[in-house]
């Protein structure tokens, strides 16, 4: 319906968003920045931010975006495993290879960062998403994998992104000397208010919307209010303003769509 109505190419605020089209907040382009700092020094970088603020996509961007000649990378959601499964996961994804005893695996992933910096002249880069799921023996053993050379190389880039409750979980003393081993820590934030309508407008363009006022001021300010600038939050709440508008043959969505469209979210 919003597509036939509004004229689109396809539905805007969707997940299958070509990174080519990423609105790029302050906030992201802070992130960026030491994305691109955690490549020239390589290490353990601490990426957090509330549900829907965009972690996971900004990391797909910066996946994309490598040089597959100079980088190796590696992503897995997979962080409710027991701590075996951690092993295998990380080795296979690493290898293609299966073991059933951690040391095997330990060794093998070793094995396989240092060859392909010092052989394939590629820099693994590991990304563990979801990381506020990882029980504390996994933050233990990440800290021991990491430990190349007696502690003296650093041939890997370690990215540990979830939600903001991580950061709590390392300040633990329990957890101090893995915390104190990230080399850089980023908290994403959402849109700020003036970017809100930015975001918007770059989105529904993107989909081939025509009309640029098709969102009132009053409109865009009642979804700041309501979403507190999460991208998730205000691409889904704008959909469903789209959606009521379109059912009831509107070409400007006002703050009253908006106030309908939140009590259905």
């Amino acid at each position: 319906m919003i597509k036939q109505y509004f004229g689109l190419k396809k539905i805007p605020f969707s997940k299958e968003l070509d990174t080519k089209d990423i609105f790029i907040s302050n906030s992201m382009k802070e992130l960026f920045s030491r994305l691109e700092h955690i490549k020239q020094t390589r290490g353990l970088l601490l990426l957090t931010g509330e549900p829907g603020a965009g972690k996971t996509l900004a990391l797909r961007k910066f996946i994309t975006d490598l040089n597959p000649n100079c980088y190796f990378p590696v992503y897995t959601p997979l962080s409710t495993v027991s701590e075996m499964e951690f092993y295998r996961n990380l080795c296979f994804k690493l290898t293609g290879e299966l073991f059933y005893h951690k040391w095997k695996c330990f060794n093998r992933i070793q094995k396989a960062i240092t060859d392909s910096v010092t052989d394939a002249k590629k820099v693994p880069v590991l990304v563990i998403d979801e990381a506020q799921l990882l029980k504390s023996q996994h933050l233990f053993e990440i800290q021991i994998l990491l430990n190349f050379d007696i502690d003296s190389t650093q041939p890997v880039i370690f990215i540990l992104a979830g939600q903001t409750p991580l950061r709590e979980v390392l300040s633990r003393p329990v957890h101090n000397s893995v915390n104190q081993r990230f080399t850089l820590k980023y908290n994403l934030t959402p849109l700020e208010k003036e970017e809100v309508k930015k975001y918007l407008l770059q989105q529904l363009t993107s989909a081939g919307l025509n009309n640029k006022e098709l969102f009132s001021d009053s409109a865009i300010e009642a979804i700041f209010s309501n979403t507190g600038g999460n991208p998730r939050t205000v691409g889904n709440l704008a959909l469903k303003a789209m959606t009521l508008a379109a059912i009831e043959k509107k070409t400007k969505i006002s703050e009253e769509e908006i106030y309908q469209a939140s009590k259905e979210l």
